[in-house]
């Protein structure tokens, strides 16, 4: 997949999950049962944090190192730090995260296969994945 084909699904697949989280009652958003233990918001914050990241591997890739470690926080602290967050506050971090993902792939002038991986898997599909149970929640 080349670099337009990565961004162009990115770019389909947050538009599905901005569909499915838009469509979650205000009321709801809070609610866990996404996922188990896990909320709409929950989920929006795990996308924003892990989007976030991408963009610092991709960076790190483009400097020179071949396979960084992702230096995430346990799962909980994650889980945690977001429930400290207002709903707009994770909503414009996942903005801001995706747009980070995307220029850190788009500087690269040959992708390589690692950062490509990266940005594919924790972009698009991580957002396919977790629209989906959205959807299943809210119907």
């Amino acid at each position: 997949m080349d670099r337009e084909e990565m961004l162009t699904r990115e770019d389909a697949a947050w538009r599905e999950l901005s569909d499915a989280v838009g469509a979650t009652p205000p009321d709801r958003r809070s609610v866990e049962g996404v996922v188990p233990g896990w909320s709409t918001h929950d989920l929006v914050w795990h996308c924003a944090y892990w989007a976030n990241v991408t963009g610092d591997v991709l960076e790190r890739i483009r400097g020179g190192d071949p396979d960084p470690d992702d230096g995430a926080d346990p799962e909980a602290e994650i889980l945690a730090q977001g429930r400290g967050l207002s709903w707009d506050e994770v909503v414009a971090r996942a903005e801001q995260g995706r747009q980070r993902a995307r220029t850190a792939l788009s500087a690269f002038d040959d992708i390589p296969e690692r950062a490509a991986t990266w940005f594919v898997e924790d972009t698009a599909e991580h957002y396919e994945e977790h629209q989906a149970q959205i959807r299943a929640f809210n119907s």
